[in-house]
């Protein structure tokens, strides 16, 4: 039996999986400022694209549908499933689908809040449920190990990036522990290297530093990293490293990676405290690739730069002011479903 393998997020993807934020969420007080980015994300995948919504209960779904009805969206497209969640966050807690030669398999890692917060029970069981009811065409296995799929970025050729940081979170954990887990990543994901990023963390990040909010794969050989010019951004220093670090990654691998910075937007702070706004989290659909954008003076050079790398895919940027207030982003709302793993 051959291994797994997880597939770069440009593949063919079957949908995209999305939680509506709802009352029984962090979302509660600013539902009204949050569902216009929902609707937008809706309005681009589902044109040309299935998706998985998920809803709360089955008042939430009536509403979500009447809401993207005079939004002028068609729910054709659109997969309704009702499971209660603790937040949207998906990509963090959501199925994570990795083929082999002969079979799919659906890995439900384990999620702990980030390992800050205490209300995340309902998100950590999404995936059996979600399997339940949309009757995916793979076998389902639970793991054992805290993952979030926003700290694993992976290309072509099974070349993963990764924070070690995220890993350390509230716990002892060695670097010698790093070689037993990079065994258990090449097990579950299929990798054939692994590029770790270590001690990154933008300000006013709550996931320890997460991939995707640093550096992203935009094919087998291009990273776009996030990147800061102004030396009075308290973010200057870290993001130098950042730099630094796939530098050496480069050297060492042989300058195979073009390497290509994207600004860093200017500072966007919630009641006193900066905010991490980055434009690599971004979200590759089949047909598009949706950028956060800030109403900053960064926005339209970073969406002319995320168009010449993917000139066969529509790029359109989606107005993430509000969605990072919870400190979160585009990718972080959603989760792809690789092609061939639903009916």
């Amino acid at each position: 039996m051959s291994a797994n393998r997880l597939a770069p997020e440009w593949a063919p993807q079957d949908a995209i999986a999305i939680v509506w934020p709802h009352q029984n969420s962090d979302w509660a007080p600013a539902l009204h400022s949050v569902e216009p980015v929902y609707l937008e994300l809706c309005k681009y995948i589902s044109r040309q694209q299935n998706i998985i919504l998920i809803a709360c209960n089955d008042i939430h779904e009536r509403e979500i549908r009447s809401k993207l009805k005079a939004a002028g969206t068609s729910c054709k497209n659109i997969k309704f499933a009702v499971i209660p969640t603790n937040d949207t966050w998906i990509r963090d807690y959501g199925p994570v689908c990795t083929v082999s030669d002969d079979r799919k398999v659906l890995l439900d890692f384990q999620f702990d809040g980030w390992g800050k917060f205490s209300n995340y029970r309902l998100d950590n069981a999404l995936n059996m449920q979600l399997t339940k009811d949309l009757g995916f065409i793979a076998s389902y296995q639970s793991v054992d190990h805290i993952l979030e799929a926003g700290n694993i970025e992976i290309n072509g050729r099974g070349e993963l990036l990764c924070s070690r940081t995220c890993f350390r979170r509230n716990r002892d954990f060695p670097d010698s522990g790093f070689t037993q887990l990079e065994k258990q990543l090449e097990r579950w994901l299929g990798c054939c290297k692994i590029y770790w990023l270590d001690r990154i963390q933008l300000i006013g990040d709550d996931t320890c530093g997460h991939v995707d909010t640093l550096a992203r794969f935009c094919a087998d050989d291009i990273i776009v990293y996030t990147a800061c010019r102004s030396r009075q951004d308290r973010n200057h220093e870290t993001l130098g490293l950042l730099s630094m670090q796939l530098e050496k990654i480069n050297r060492q691998c042989g300058h195979k990676y073009e390497l290509i910075p994207l600004p860093l937007p200017d500072p966007v702070f919630l009641r006193g405290q900066q905010l991490p706004a980055t434009y690599t989290n971004f979200l590759i659909t089949n047909h598009h690739v949706l950028v956060p954008v800030f109403n900053d003076r960064q926005d339209d050079c970073t969406l002319r730069l995320i168009d010449e790398l993917f000139p066969d895919r529509e790029v359109a940027g989606v107005d993430s002011r509000t969605l990072i207030q919870q400190r979160g982003g585009l990718h972080c709302a959603a989760m792809q479903i690789p092609e061939g793993f639903i009916l």
